[in-house]
């Protein structure tokens, strides 16, 4: 992986220091020409190239399908996670009654908040110095639990859990798998089928570099026909049934379409959702061995120079198999916020998260962002003139 060509696509690196890709990855520069294009083409043509567009996006699900080891007719996008949660919860209400979910401490409020407002009952696992045991969340589990839902990595912390072992033992137990994957892929690929994932979401714009194109949302067929959709738009119907394009009877019969299509309600940008397969396939000429060995190369030396500097490292670090793009520390809570302030001055980027300081790491970053990242909390820490926490 020659990171100097990589740095190249990508103008942020001109500008910034940037370890904020877990909060909104920065487009490269022929996606960005892309979008000029697309929507110079909505300018001069208006949707003249809906056709086209939509036969794009099928291939962009194909693409999908072959990389997450699902079917096509699986994926859709829907606007964002708790949308596609608040889906999940609704369905569930629909044919259950008395049942709990089980997720975990740390989740990111999309996950929960959906099944919260539905007076669905969660049970959260306790975290252990951030991590999550298969056993510990099992023991969650009782004969009411209907699903467990979980990030494949925590987003801030890093965590990254072991979703095979876990989807397995789940469906031992006839427990619906729902797997955010949001701060994972598609720099960790998933196997959708080996997982036994029954439901998968990822809001893209974290790691996909497309910028906000929405949230994939990935069901399997044996999940719709138990748990349909909820609500419908006149997208979701199936018109294959009244030889026509647009179903627009009143007041009579219809069925929504048996594919994931049922979960498409209306009108949506299909211009910025069709970008994701080119960048998908840049990912992959890169090499998706030499990205996760440039992450772990990279956390690696901030771990190092942390353990140096003495900085207390949030993060789980002691299994590589545990690990992601996202690794946290602190130095105190008053601290860090301070500190966030402080490398932004310097224009190095990262985040305040659970009141963690959260470094990012991408494809783009290289020794000479991870030097300007430590010498600027050194820095930091001479002017404070004080101990932290």
């Amino acid at each position: 992986m020659n990171i100097d060509i990589v740095r190249k696509y990508f103008p942020v690196c001109k500008k910034y220091h940037y370890f904020q890709s877990a909060g909104l990855s920065p487009l490269p520069e022929f996606i960005l020409q892309k979008y000029i294009l697309n929507y110079t083409q909505l300018a001069n043509e208006g949707d003249f190239q809906w056709q086209t567009d939509i036969l794009k996006l099928q291939e962009t699900y194909q693409y999908l399908a072959k990389l997450l080891h699902t079917d096509a007719e699986n994926i859709v996008f829907v606007e964002n996670n708790s949308l596609a949660m608040s889906l999940l919860g609704l369905s569930f209400l629909n044919k259950h009654k008395g049942f709990n979910i089980v997720s975990l401490e740390e989740e990111f409020p999309s996950n929960t908040v959906p099944f919260e407002y539905l007076n669905i009952e969660m049970r959260y696992v306790p975290h252990l110095n951030h991590r999550y045991t298969i056993s510990s969340i099992l023991e969650h589990c009782d004969k009411q639990t209907l699903a467990v839902i979980c990030s494949y990595v925590q987003y801030s912390t890093g965590f990254r859990l072991d979703i095979q072992t876990l989807g397995n033992k789940l469906k031992e137990r006839n427990i619906l798998f729902i797997v955010n994957a949001t701060q994972a892929f598609p720099l960790f690929p998933i196997n959708i089928k080996e997982c036994n994932i029954d439901v998968l979401t990822c809001s893209v714009h974290k790691w996909g570099f497309c910028g906000h194109i929405g949230t994939l949302f990935i069901t399997t067929s044996n999940f719709r026909r138990k748990y349909p959709t909820p609500i419908a738009g006149w997208f979701s119907v199936n018109t294959n049934q009244h030889n026509d394009i647009i179903y627009t009877k009143k007041n009579c019969t219809f069925n929504v379409w048996d594919t994931a299509q049922q979960y498409q309600f209306g009108s949506y940008n299909i211009k910025n959702r069709i970008l994701l397969k080119e960048m998908l396939e840049f990912i992959e000429n890169i090499g998706y061995n030499n990205i996760y060995s440039h992450i772990i190369y990279c956390t690696t030396l901030l771990i190092e120079r942390f353990k140096k500097m003495g900085i207390p490292i949030i993060s789980p670090i002691n299994n590589e198999n545990e690990r992601s793009c996202i690794l946290s520390f602190t130095l105190g809570t008053e601290n860090n916020a301070k500190l966030i302030k402080y490398l932004e001055n310097k224009n190095i980027i990262v985040a305040l998260r659970n009141n963690f300081v959260r470094i990012s790491v991408n494809i783009f970053n290289n020794e000479t962002d991870i030097e300007a990242l430590c010498n600027g909390i050194q820095s930091f820490l001479k002017s404070e003139a004080k101990a932290f926490i």
